[in-house]
């Protein structure tokens, strides 16, 4: 018998309600896969000249929803990071959240994020509205990321 750890089942729940299943609907994000304890989805971005339609993003939740998930860029196809140069980039605030230059690309830059938080606590005041809390539930850090792929900062595939 397997027994499903209370992060899991968390997650699960919140994947079935309807903030998740809202932004499922309107084309914003989709669930790839689940292997605990990660989750591999995609998310929409905004027409670019030689961009994807779509970022897939592999979700660490260890711990969900009391410890903020971990995520980083992947390349469904290779089952690995995505390769820098297919990271998404913008004129600023894209560019800082996908950067290249920070933490091997294990984890985005953003205050949502368990791994880029440490560190960074003037980021509590500075971006309160994008920090994780253990009420919050993954559409949080996805609609983030949504708004910035969809925003007029992004531009594209880095192409590095």
């Amino acid at each position: 018998m397997t027994t499903i750890r209370a992060d899991e089942r968390v997650f699960t729940a919140h994947l079935k309600e309807g903030p998740f299943l809202s932004g499922v609907d309107r084309g914003r994000w989709r669930l790839v896969s689940v292997k605990w304890p990660y989750s591999v989805i995609g998310v929409s971005a905004a027409v670019r000249e030689g961009a994807p339609d779509e970022y897939t993003f592999r979700f660490e939740l260890t711990n969900y929803p009391e410890t903020a998930p971990t995520a980083q860029l992947w390349d469904i196809e290779r089952g690995s990071r995505l390769e820098s140069k297919k990271y998404p980039t913008g004129r600023a605030r894209a560019q800082m959240a996908f950067r290249i230059d920070w933490n091997g690309g294990q984890a985005l830059y953003l205050p949502c994020d368990r791994i880029a938080i440490q560190g960074h606590e003037a980021w509590r005041t500075q971006h309160a509205s994008m920090i994780w809390s253990p009420a919050d539930n993954i559409t949080k850090y996805l609609r983030i990321l949504y708004d910035l792929l969809n925003s007029h900062d992004y531009t594209g595939v880095r192409g590095i």
